[in-house]
């Protein structure tokens, strides 16, 4: 019990790390590919150096899979966020729950439950409210991208699963790499000011690098959707820090749609801190 609550907690926490990515990336004037690259590479060395009592060096097919997908992963949410609001960007995120919802019994062997079912449901409605919105051209293709990012993010998810058993800080610190080696190109194209240094520092440290290395630890004690369904408490933060310093507000319906996902957030949270088992069902 006390063990899952701990978990239920550091993924909070990883969820609060996470939350600064909008309004870090937001103050950086680089390409987005240059972003993503420095911010990955940043981070990839402070979870080593973090996590260097956990990090086991293994090149197994899980470790392998969570890192490409982490490493795919953070190329398009950095796209994503450039091309749409923060807030589509970290909510389309975590459309991954449905993938998850039925991947993992076959996958991994953890039944997704009734109650999780009906969870879900909240927030894949959630989501579906941030499409009501009037989007650009440009912002249609940032949402493409989120979604494509979702489905790396579920595969990360249950290949960190597959690879609880072994070291789990060590494909996140991988994937950034990963992350970092795709956008190198990028990376040298310009010298980055004060601000834009200012800000890759704190994407690489605090963002990602803080949010993965407690994410290793509480990903070994949680079922993939609780991990993504937890974490899913993200959306709601993320936009809260873009607005307050740069006025950047999600229309009506983003807006309701960020309340449905609070709501079942918050309900699957006090399911996993109490350990509510529900009744199994197959995907």
């Amino acid at each position: 019990m006390k063990k899952n609550r701990m978990a239920v907690f550091m993924l909070f926490a990883a969820a609060v790390c996470w939350s600064t990515s909008g309004i870090l990336i937001k103050l950086v004037s680089l390409h987005p590919m240059a972003i993503a690259g420095w911010r990955s590479l940043i981070a990839g060395l402070f979870i080593l150096v973090v996590c260097k009592k956990t990090v086991k060096i293994s090149w197994d097919a899980p470790s392998l899979g969570a890192a490409l997908c982490l490493g795919a992963f953070c190329v398009c949410f950095v796209g994503a966020t450039k091309l749409s609001t923060a807030a589509n960007a970290i909510v389309l995120q975590y459309a991954a729950s449905a993938y998850v919802a039925v991947l993992a019994p076959r996958l991994l062997g953890e039944p997704t439950r009734r109650s999780d079912w009906f969870i879900l449901v909240l927030v894949i409605l959630g989501i579906g409210l941030f499409f009501m919105d009037d989007l650009s051209m440009e912002g249609r293709l940032g949402i493409f991208i989120g979604i494509l990012g979702s489905v790396f993010w579920a595969g990360t998810m249950i290949f960190l699963r597959k690879a609880k058993e072994q070291s789990t800080s060590w494909p996140l610190s991988l994937g950034n790499f990963m992350a970092a080696a795709c956008c190198l190109p990028f990376m040298f194209r310009q010298m980055p000011g004060l601000t834009d240094s200012l800000g890759v520092l704190g994407l690489g440290v605090i963002s990602i690098g803080a949010g993965y290395a407690i994410f290793s630890y509480a990903i070994k004690e949680v079922q993939a959707l609780d991990a993504v369904l937890i974490c899913s408490i993200e959306p709601f933060i993320n936009p809260l820090w873009v607005f307050l310093f740069f006025g950047e507000l999600p229309g009506p319906a983003a807006l309701a749609g960020c309340s449905l996902v609070l709501l079942a957030v918050t309900a699957r949270s006090v399911m996993a801190a109490t350990g509510e088992q529900g009744v199994s069902e197959a995907a």
